[in-house]
């Protein structure tokens, strides 16, 4: 799916409106799906293009506590 920006936007943020999350590797799932948005810097410049992936799949690495 590919959609414009219609307001500057930090990418965490617009990674969260486009697919429901920031984590498990959305925000880098975003930058690698758009070659040179990560050149833009943190905010999305209104107007911009975006090819969005698919939502990444839970990860499933579980929680390591130091003290263990």
């Amino acid at each position: 799916m590919r959609y414009r920006v219609t307001e500057d936007v930090r990418l965490d943020r617009l990674a969260k409106h486009l697919m429901g999350k920031t984590g498990d590797g959305a925000v880098e799932a975003l930058l690698a799906a758009n070659p040179g948005l990560a050149a833009q810097g943190p905010i999305v410049a209104e107007g911009t293009e975006v090819d969005v992936p698919e939502v990444p799949a839970p990860s499933n690495a579980g929680f390591v506590r130091a003290w263990d």
